[in-house]
């Protein structure tokens, strides 16, 4: 049981460095195009920006999914990739419709995925928020300008 806790805790540091170094970067792809995005505060390109932010989080989290299925199928734990990616996504999502089961000896990780995915998408949301307050606050100011 100990082996299996601290595989999952590995695969579970994995994904949250790949969740935070995406957002990272994505933040800095914005940053460096903050002046850009300053010129021309339009409804369009801040509604552009929304989409591409919200694409950017879900693949992100898609990624980390796809992580955690091709962690289940190295270990033969499902017959296929697709059967280890839907178990994935409706653990990380704490969906858990209960139709796939881990074998008993892998249970528990199962958990620990259901709750680290709730905690990486409160990151994304905190992530989302600030971008979305930035925003707010560049077309009030902008407002006032005019």
């Amino acid at each position: 049981m100990l082996s299996e806790l601290v595989l999952a805790f590995a695969v579970v540091a994995v994904c949250v460095i790949i969740h935070i170094i995406g957002l990272a970067l994505f933040a800095t792809v914005l940053l460096q195009r903050r002046s850009h995005i300053q010129e021309d505060p339009r409804i369009w390109r801040i509604s552009l920006i929304l989409i591409i932010t919200f694409g950017v989080v879900i693949l992100l989290h898609l990624a980390e999914t796809i992580i955690w299925a091709g962690f289940y199928y190295s270990r033969n734990l499902f017959q296929t990739f697709e059967t280890a990616l839907h178990f994935s996504l409706t653990t990380y999502t704490t969906v858990g419709y209960g139709e796939i089961l881990l074998p008993e000896r892998w249970r528990l990780l199962g958990g620990i995925e259901a709750l680290s995915g709730p905690l990486l998408c409160g990151v994304s949301t905190a992530f989302i928020f600030a971008i979305i307050n930035a925003l707010f606050r560049l077309r009030t100011e902008t407002r006032r300008e005019v």
